[in-house]
């Protein structure tokens, strides 16, 4: 990609730029190009927010490629792919779920504890708190949940649950603040 320098200077990642900002290579079709460019850019991101909602590994690579099969299906009529692509797993991960009325925990293979210099004790406890969180996300009532893994692991933005999601700005605050003090709180009767 060629910048000219009378363009002004913007502060994203080239990586990040919509698929209209990039020109397919020659020869490339357009939305074999697109769909290239949204796989590369953003399929760590669905797989993460699948992983997170599902809690298991084998199931949140399903949903990816669901996720990215409806869009080559689509991929022509779709404007901004990162968020429809998160709201299309988000939805194939909340469907899933529903159809099967239970949830996962998360596989203790794929979590390799690091070695830190902290005793077993530690681990344990550590282990013991993140198995308990993850169970507490699970029971979250949804749009809360779904804020926690978008905004709290994913570290996407507010605007950009608010567009995922379906709400507003005020509505993301509020639900987000609800998770948290029910998450704060239960993890300090689990203590006492």
């Amino acid at each position: 990609m060629v910048i000219q320098l009378e363009q002004a200077v913007r502060d994203t990642n080239p990586l990040e730029e919509t698929e209209s900002e990039m020109d397919p290579p020659a020869g490339a079709s357009q939305s074999g190009w697109r769909f290239r460019l949204a796989v590369l850019q953003h399929h760590k991101t669905v797989y993460r927010v699948c992983y997170g909602l599902l809690q298991d590994a084998h199931e949140a690579e399903d949903v990816t490629q669901e996720t990215f099969l409806r869009y080559w299906q689509l991929s022509g009529e779709v404007r901004g792919a990162r968020g429809w692509l998160v709201t299309v797993a988000r939805n194939k991960c909340l469907d899933r779920l529903r159809a099967s009325k239970r949830f996962v925990d998360a596989d203790p293979e794929i979590f390799e504890q690091q070695i830190d210099g902290h005793d077993p004790e530690w681990h344990a406890t550590n282990n013991e708190i993140g198995a308990r969180l993850r169970h507490l996300i699970n029971g979250l009532p949804e749009p809360q949940r779904s804020l926690i893994v978008l905004f709290d692991v994913q570290g996407m933005t507010g605007a950009e649950c608010a567009e995922i999601l379906d709400l507003n700005a005020n509505q993301v605050k509020v639900y987000l603040h609800r998770a948290r003090r029910r998450l704060r709180q239960a993890l300090e009767e689990s203590r006492d």
